[in-house]
């Protein structure tokens, strides 16, 4: 498969990738409509964005969308497009500009500073990659945008998203993405919409030795419902996949994601415009080496909503600094408080007078260690470290911060195989996973040794 092939050439950490993805590989045949050949003019200097623009308009219903095999493509300006019943090979590669000013500009002038470099549209769109690893390539320069953070900064401003999917009905596969500059709300990949299939995606958002750290390079941001992500790779600085408010019914499987710096697989942030309702997702088969978290929930303080039905199955976790982590104190994309619970107050201008309701939430069959001796990622940019949960220390594999007595219901843990890198007593750092609630939770709540129940 794609995605395992790639690990052959991204470094060091492809020795902890060895799972055998199940997703589809077979690229999909033309549709019957006519096929639009985009034209390029294969210099950097030359926009090819009109002529994608113009390929789309003729192409728009029922026809196919080429990019050439082994041809580059410069989108020197973003792409909008609506397409029904419409494939997109992509078998060149598309460039991004390296000029970083002149993305600024374009990221400044938009409305509201949101820019989507690639925003597609539709309902029936098959979107399709190649498997030939010498093209189909999307490059996103981010390096650049990473080494010039300026130190303690957290990533320099007006960053694009690369694209986003606002698709209905519509598989997604073969995508092969390097360096992604990523943007300060998030993301590589947006999904919205419903019914969607993602298979075989490869992202590289790792820093080189000595680089700037690759800030809020998120893999897969889902606000979609019906959704399904399966055999992926993703090497960032952020959520490899993450579940946001709109998100419902999403099942993630069959995925390696490594650092440093990555932050597994994620739900949330949840509940900041304190009237947001929940997510039904089953994460399983994940790989993840050298992150800060394996899986995490977060909600924001002084939030409201509903949180139901997550599963978190069949882990294999390798130098994880918190491999099970759930913090309801969130307030800002910067800002946490670990994963005690704050007294009252206000934190970042929330207001703690409610919490997002999380049920029916399952962990089993994680095995692997927690990073004990070099804890965290090249992040930090405050004292304490945003990360920081007080009294750990490298040997937590569960941390639980719920709000209150009545906010975790109905959770689930088994088979927590998990151990510190020094053998020390694996740990946990829990607070309010009430028994009267979780009348099957499998260990004792408490700050101290993990002990099963």
């Amino acid at each position: 498969m794609l995605a395992l092939t790639l690990l052959a050439v991204v470094g060091p950490l492809a020795a902890s990738a060895a799972y055998t993805p199940q997703g589809r590989s077979a690229e999909l045949t033309s549709r019957a409509g006519q096929t639009c050949t985009i034209q390029t003019s294969g210099s950097n200097s030359t926009d090819d964005s009109p002529a994608f623009r113009d390929a789309a308009k003729q192409c728009a219903n029922g026809g196919t969308l080429l990019f050439q095999e082994g041809a580059d493509y410069y989108f020197n300006t973003p792409v909008n497009a609506t397409l029904n019943n419409v494939d997109i090979q992509l078998k060149g590669n598309i460039h991004l500009p390296q000029n970083i000013t002149y993305v600024q500009g374009i990221v400044n002038g938009s409305t509201g500073g949101n820019v989507w470099w690639i925003n597609l549209t539709g309902d029936n769109l098959n979107f399709t990659g190649t498997t030939n690893l010498s093209t189909g390539w999307v490059y996103g320069y981010g390096q650049q945008w990473w080494d010039a953070n300026p130190k303690n900064g957290s990533g320099i401003a007006s960053r694009p998203h690369l694209w986003r999917f606002n698709v209905t009905n519509s598989y997604i596969s073969n995508i092969k993405i390097r360096k992604p500059i990523a943007w300060y709300v998030k993301v590589v990949t947006t999904l919205n919409g419903h019914d969607i299939d993602v298979n075989n995606v490869f992202v590289d958002a790792a820093t080189t030795p000595g680089g700037g750290f690759p800030f809020n390079t998120d893999g897969f941001d889902v606000a979609a419902k019906n959704v399904k992500i399966n055999d992926f790779t993703i090497f960032n600085g952020d959520d490899a996949v993450t579940i946001n408010n709109g998100g419902e019914n999403v099942t993630v499987t069959n995925g390696f994601i490594g650092g440093p710096g990555c932050h597994g697989t994620s739900i949330g942030s949840l509940g900041q415009a304190q009237a947001e309702l929940g997510v039904i997702v089953w994460f399983e088969n994940i790989k993840v080496h050298d992150c800060v978290y394996g899986s995490r929930i977060k909600t924001y303080l002084g939030g409201q909503g509903i949180v139901q039905n997550v599963t978190f199955a069949n882990y294999d976790v390798s130098n994880t600094t918190f491999p099970i982590y759930l913090t309801q104190n969130y307030f800002n994309s910067q800002t946490q408080n670990g994963a005690g619970v704050q007294e009252g107050g206000n934190f970042g201008g929330r207001e703690d007078n409610s919490s997002v309701i999380i049920e029916g939430v399952t962990y089993k069959n994680w095995k692997g260690d927690i990073n004990t001796y070099q804890p965290g990622d090249g992040s930090c940019v405050t004292d304490p470290c945003w990360y920081d949960v007080p009294g750990s220390d490298g040997t937590q594999a569960i941390v639980i911060g719920c709000s209150n007595s009545t906010a975790c219901s109905d959770f689930k843990f088994q088979n927590i195989q998990v151990i510190p890198q020094s053998y020390a007593e694996t740990k946990i750092n829990c607070t309010n996973l009430e028994p009267a609630s979780n009348p099957n939770l499998g260990i004792v709540c408490t700050n101290g040794t993990l002990v099963s129940a």
